[in-house]
């Protein structure tokens, strides 16, 4: 194992700092595809039904979307991770807050009935527990950045600076 890891990753953290970052953008699939309707009418009706309870248009669907889409290709492929990591945790507090998740109390397994959202009587499912600990982690990216194993490290030897800046 210790020849494995001499070679190919002198420094094991920037793989695993990659293999988590990697992971968390893989993550943010579902969640863009559910909002484009890539997974169905039925799961798209849902996922409009539900923002329209908690006060929100159907455009703010889309924006949710392209925010998750956005989370995905910066966690995916580092690409400016550390904006990508301020974007990403602010969506997720704003999940966080606008979905009512700590209504549901602490776990991200509990749920609580009987909620009244816009005098619509919900459901909230998910404690904030969840979204905090994923925005939080999202937001330890901007200490790191992509690192070696992102596009970020191949576009700070841009010549343009703008892009220099933004990979760093």
């Amino acid at each position: 194992m210790q020849k494995l890891m001499e070679k190919p990753y002198r420094n094991p953290a920037d793989l695993q700092l990659a293999l988590i970052r990697i992971y968390i953008g893989l993550n943010f699939t579902h969640h863009f595809a559910e909002k484009f309707g890539l997974l169905g009418a039925k799961t798209y009706e849902e996922v409009v039904q539900y923002f329209t309870a908690i006060g929100f248009s159907s455009i703010m669907v889309v924006i949710s979307g392209l925010c998750a889409f956005a989370a995905f290709i910066g966690f995916t492929f580092g690409l400016f991770t550390r904006f990508a990591a301020i974007g990403t945790s602010l969506y997720l507090l704003i999940a966080l807050f606008s979905g009512r998740h700590y209504l549901a109390g602490f776990s991200w397994a509990d749920h609580t009935s009987g909620i009244v959202i816009n005098g619509v009587e919900q459901t909230v499912y998910g404690g904030w527990e969840y979204p905090l600990f994923w925005s939080f982690i999202c937001l330890s990216f901007v200490l790191t950045g992509g690192r070696k194993w992102s596009l970020d490290a191949h576009l700070r030897k841009c010549s343009s600076a703008i892009i220099r800046f933004l990979s760093q």
